[in-house]
Parts: structure tokens; C-alpha cells; sequence
């Protein structure tokens, strides 16, 4: 579990943060303190979210694990920021790539380790299979992003294939476009 703090906006957020980074795995809120695997303080960048947390996860994918990020917090806490990047970023060319949300950055990173591992390997018949899905879970409600007409989907578990979503689109994805 890491956890990332937003920087307080000047526009919204009044008086002194109640949260304060104690070391690399521990902040305070309100005098209490509170252990994680890792705290991204507010000087955190975007590029910094991705090497603490997409380099190891692309690096375990490639190693045959499947990988799931959750962003989790309330309403205006920087997940969308922290996944996507900047508003619209994804529908404009030009976004900085130090600007680049998580979600990107990994799947750049994802198709050029394996475009790596299959010319390092072209001597054998090397295959990597990506299947992709999204989903939001807000207000207890799961959303299929790949089709958000497919909502207020059942999350199931099941001896063989584990925990999953009924009726989740799963794509097989070769670029990341």
C-alpha cells in the first residue's frame, strides 16, 4: 500500500495540513501515526509515482504475474491525477511526459520491454499474451470503463479462476494505442 499526498490547492484547501509525512513509510494525521509500505509526500511527481510503482509492476507482468492498481481515497484526492495525468491529457497530443499519469507511462513502458524481450529472443519462439480490462468501483457500483454501458457489475470468486468480475470485457491488447 503506498500512499500518495496531494499538495494542498491555494484556490480550495485553507489553514495547515492535518497530514504530515513522518519518513518513507509513515505519516501522521492529527498527532496519530500510521505505517504503510511507502508515502509519496507532496513534492512526488508523477515520474516518481511511476518508477516506485509502474517500473516494478511492468517488471512483473513480464515475469508471468498479473498486476492490478487500485486508487483509492475520496472524492478530489488525486487519484484521477495520479492514474490519467492532467485533465484531457489523453485527448491532446502534447502533455509533457513528466506530466503523464500512471496508466500511460505503464503501458509505454509495457510494449517497449516486451518489443526488448523479443528481440533479445529472437532466437526463440518467444510469446507474450496482454489482456486488458477496466472497471471503476465508485458508491459500491462497478462499471465496466471498456463498456460503461455495463453497469452495477457482480464481483464473483471462484475456486479455479479466482476473484473476478461477471461480465467484465477483458481485450487482448498487442500496442497501447
Amino acid at each position: 500500500v503506498i500512499v500518495r499526498m496531494r499538495p494542498l490547492r491555494k484556490d480550495k484547501d485553507e489553514g495547515d495540513p492535518i497530514v504530515q509525512k513522518i519518513s518513507g513509510d509513515s505519516l501522521s494525521i492529527n498527532g496519530r501515526t500510521f505505517t504503510f509500505d511507502s508515502v509519496a509526500d507532496v513534492e512526488a511527481t508523477q515520474l516518481d509515482i511511476f518508477e516506485h510503482v509502474g517500473v516494478p509492476l511492468v517488471e512483473n507482468c513480464l515475469a508471468g504475474f498479473n498486476s492490478s492498481v487500485f486508487a483509492y481515497g475520496q472524492t478530489g484526492s488525486g487519484k484521477t491525477y495520479t492514474m490519467w495525468g492532467p485533465a484531457n491529457s489523453l485527448a491532446e497530443e502534447n502533455v509533457a511526459k513528466e506530466q503523464q499519469g500512471l496508466t500511460p507511462c505503464v503501458f509505454e513502458r509495457l510494449f517497449a520491454r516486451i518489443k526488448e524481450e523479443q528481440t533479445k529472443h529472437s532466437d526463440q519462439q518467444l510469446n507474450y499474451q496482454c489482456n486488458c480490462s477496466f472497471l471503476e468501483i465508485y458508491n459500491e457500483q462497478v462499471t465496466d470503463l471498456l463498456d460503461p454501458s455495463q453497469r452495477n457489475l457482480q464481483i464473483r470468486e471462484d475456486v479455479k479462476s479466482g476473484v473476478y468480475v461477471e461480465n467484465l470485457t477483458e481485450n487482448q491488447v498487442s500496442t497501447m494505442e
